[in-house]
């Protein structure tokens, strides 16, 4: 059962140093896996084709030796489905796509990934969802026949809410692809709860002890002026699966603690423990609803009716957190504190003209005042 995490976000880029630190996390945590697939690094999506250069293979190797001495297992993503296409003279996509994804995982411990996500379906070829899906499952396993092991894979349709605009695209997959494992979200990109039991994916044929849950709970790419650091929760239903990995932020310190945090899973009194362990003020407390979790269409919206004492206390408890908490971790996180306290001034209407200017865009700004709204 693989566990651990996944590099796999927009926006972001770790570096070699950061990514030994989080294998040591994962040690210490007893995970046992690192996915590399981030959407930033040319050489994995939009320049697919171009071989890496050395002095990057170099660190590639020392990272992945060093995996190795940490017990934990790399994998190495490629994505070239925004312009993969067979060649018939010379040599064909999938030929420098199984040189490129060989090189990458030529060590046993090291574990090679397609990944077909985020690309748009099929326009006028004439190719239905299980066409495509077909497609794509012949892809996968004509890769694994070249690289002569089996290769896990992130399909197109990686969440159910994907399959509702490509309801066969899985059962096509699935009948074509019998190899390795498939990573998946569940319901939904972001889910708040997973059960792999009852997804479109394993509804489809697919065996679920081979899905491996692709986690963006904590995920800000999406939505970069939040950052979400709340308990691990809606995650019970995994027993059978082929694991579970975690997709956060890219902020490194954040990160390690969000390992943590997912370790403790929904006992509350383990996640109060990681966020003291990794030197978060108790002031945090008074602020950490506002960091949850992701926001979906069924919650709650009704204000509490002491709606002004919370206020006051939140704010209270950012000069803390602003102000007088210094390490790495409150760096990352101080936009997102002083976000939060420009929100709370505007909600109590103490945001003057000029402290307005500066917590808005202009633009927004003039739409707020022609709308009446100080």
């Amino acid at each position: 059962m693989l566990t651990g995490y996944i590099e796999g976000y927009y926006g972001r880029l770790l570096g070699f140093d950061d990514r030994a630190r989080i294998l040591a996390r994962l040690q210490e945590l007893g995970m046992n896996a690192y996915f590399y697939a981030p959407k930033d690094d040319p050489y994995h999506r939009l320049h697919w084709r171009a071989d890496y250069p050395q002095d990057w293979l170099k660190n590639w190797r020392t990272f992945t030796n060093t995996a190795k001495a940490h017990r934990v297992r790399i994998i190495a993503g490629l994505a070239p489905g925004l312009d993969f296409s067979f060649d018939s003279s010379g040599e064909s996509d999938l030929d420098i796509l199984a040189g490129k994804l060989g090189a990458l995982a030529g060590e046993a411990h090291v574990v090679p990934c397609l990944l077909l996500d985020d690309i748009p379906p099929p326009e006028n070829d004439g190719e239905n969802d299980a066409d495509e899906g077909a497609a794509h499952g012949r892809i996968a396993h004509n890769l694994a026949a070249r690289l002569g092991r089996e290769v896990m894979v992130v399909p197109r349709v990686y969440a159910d809410e994907l399959a509702v605009e490509s309801p066969d695209y899985l059962r096509g997959f699935v009948d074509a692809y019998k190899g390795g494992g498939v990573f998946y979200c569940g319901e939904n990109i972001v889910s708040r709860e997973i059960d792999l039991a009852s997804s479109a994916l394993v509804r489809a044929g697919f065996a679920s002890d081979a899905v491996v849950v692709w986690d963006n709970f904590y995920a800000n790419d999406y939505c970069p002026r939040r950052l979400f650091v709340g308990a691990w929760e809606g995650r019970a239903n995994l027993e059978n699966c082929g694991g579970v990995m975690l997709n956060p932020t890219g902020m490194i310190e954040t990160d390690l603690l969000l390992l943590g945090v997912m370790d403790a899973g929904a006992d509350l009194a383990r996640y109060e423990a990681v966020l003291r362990a990794h030197g978060v003020p108790p002031q945090f407390d008074l602020v950490k609803n506002c960091f949850w979790h992701p926001a979906t269409s069924a919650d709650a919206t009704a204000p509490p009716p002491d709606t002004d004492a919370i206020i006051e206390a939140m704010l209270t408890a950012l000069d803390v957190l602003l102000w007088r908490w210094k390490s790495p971790l409150a760096r990352e996180w101080y936009p997102y504190l002083m976000g939060l306290r420009g929100d709370l001034l505007m909600l109590r209407g103490e945001a003057d003209a000029l402290r307005q200017a500066k917590i808005l865009p202009p633009y927004l700004r003039a739409l707020i005042q022609k709308g009446g709204r100080k």
